[in-house]
């Protein structure tokens, strides 16, 4: 696909990553192409560059329901007034599917417990080293703020129902558990030491969507024309927001996608029944197996 990748021998990590160590390891890849950012200042980017471009911002503003007349939106009730609309995106990401239940759609995705640590400043923890993905133990690793950013996609993640939550719900609010990432770290002890012996500076959590099939929910509701989706992003959603959105926005203005998005389309769980608990128990496996099946 164009990327710069590279098979290299175990014993050469060090020499790429002073924190790695290559005992244990079978094999390893070099990405040159990868990057890393901060999430809080994408969100705030997009949001300033579509405010330039004649978007209307409202921040702290909570989405009572999408209405729907018949079978096709209307308009979105706000907690600061009503918005006439013939096109909602419903892009709430870990609320998407309350936003969808309060306009009578059903949308198979839960939100998902994400828990990372930030480490205190560590020496040689430069912002230029490479990021690791440890993939049998589904443990990552990046610098942050002269320490180092890591965490694990835990094989039995906890889910919310952001339903039940209040509508003033913080983030840092949202339960931890740290003995998950206590056992992630000694799992990855003899090749990331560091994160057994580091000092925390940080300990949050993330709410990322998941579906069963591991495939984003892109593009119009079947059953109520007007509505679309941009969500279930399986913990990528940060990274291909770009794409999804170009061709969401072409989906929209031109009526169909500009390329087969049938894999993603929420018409692909039509006919189809869930219970929570395989919803749950599909989305769990596919959060593990983020890396891949290895």
């Amino acid at each position: 696909m164009g990327l710069d990748i590279e098979v290299i021998s175990p014993r050469d990590l060090p020499s790429l990553h002073p924190f790695v160590r290559s005992e244990g390891v079978e094999a390893a890849i070099r990405i040159g192409d990868d990057r890393y950012f901060d999430p809080a200042q994408v969100a705030v980017g997009f949001a300033t560059a579509a405010a330039e471009r004649g978007a209307y911002v409202y921040p702290n503003t909570q989405v009572l329901a999408v209405e729907i007349d018949g079978t096709r939106v209307t308009g979105v009730s706000t907690t600061k007034g009503y918005i006439r609309a013939p096109v909602v995106v419903d892009a709430a990401g870990a609320w998407t599917r309350t936003i969808a239940e309060r306009s009578g759609l059903q949308v198979p995705l839960v939100s998902t417990r994400q828990q990372l640590m930030v480490t205190e400043e560590i020496p040689g923890a430069l912002k230029d080293l490479p990021m690791v993905r440890i993939m049998d133990a589904a443990v990552y690793m990046r610098p942050c703020l002269g320490g180092f950013l890591w965490g694990v996609y835990e094989e039995h993640p906890r889910f919310f129902d952001m339903g039940s939550w209040e509508a003033d719900f913080d983030i840092n609010n949202m339960p931890l558990d740290r003995s998950v990432l206590d056992a992630a770290a000694a799992d990855v002890v003899n090749q990331l030491p560091i994160l057994s012996t580091a000092a925390i500076r940080e300990f949050r959590g993330g709410l990322p969507t998941m579906t069963a099939d591991g495939h984003h929910i892109l593009g119009p509701s079947p059953d109520a024309p007007g509505f679309f989706f941009a969500s279930g992003c399986n913990v990528a959603g940060l990274s291909i927001a770009p794409a999804l959105g170009e061709k969401l926005a072409r989906w929209i203005v031109d009526g169909r996608p500009p390329m087969d998005l049938s894999c993603m389309a929420p018409a692909r769980f039509s006919g189809r029944s869930w219970t929570d608990e395989d919803l749950q128990r599909d989305a769990a496996w596919q959060y593990r197996h983020f890396y891949g099946a290895v």
